[in-house]
C-alpha cells in the first residue's frame, strides 16, 4: 500500500464522518425545532400579502342578508392609499351584541387609511 492510498482512505473515511454527522444533526434539528421548520414553510408557501384586502361579511354569519343575523347592524366606511391610489370601502355586519359590533368596527377600522363613518344600531 502506498503512501497516497492510504491518504486517500484517510480523508475518504473523514469526509464520509463528516456527511453522517452532517445527516445526524439536520435530523435531529428537524426533530427538535418543529415549530421554526412550520415558519419556514410558512414564509416559503403562504399566500401573499394584499395591501387591496378588507375582510367581508358576505356569505358568513355575520351577513346582514342573514335571516338569524343579529338585531344590531354595524356599518364602516373609510377609504385607503395603496401605492398612489385612493380606494373607497365600505362593510355591514349583524351582530347579536353592541360589544360584537363595536368589536366588528374597530377591526375594520383597522384596514383603512381614513375613517368617515362607523356606527353601530338596532335594525
Amino acid at each position: 500500500m502506498s503512501a497516497s492510498s492510504a491518504s486517500f482512505r484517510k480523508t475518504g473515511s473523514m469526509a464520509g464522518r463528516a456527511a453522517a454527522l452532517t445527516l445526524a444533526a439536520t435530523l435531529a434539528l428537524s426533530q427538535a425545532v418543529p415549530a421554526q421548520a412550520g415558519f419556514i414553510g410558512d414564509l416559503l408557501f403562504a399566500p401573499t400579502y394584499d395591501e387591496d384586502y378588507v375582510p367581508s361579511t358576505y356569505g358568513s354569519r355575520a351577513d346582514c342578508r342573514n335571516p338569524s343575523a343579529g338585531p344590531w347592524r354595524g356599518i364602516v366606511g373609510g377609504r385607503k392609499s395603496v401605492d398612489l391610489r385612493t380606494i373607497q370601502f365600505s362593510r355591514e355586519g349583524c351582530f347579536q351584541t353592541e360589544a360584537e359590533c363595536r368589536a366588528f368596527l374597530n377591526h375594520i377600522s383597522g384596514y383603512l387609511t381614513l375613517v368617515f363613518t362607523a356606527q353601530c344600531s338596532r335594525r
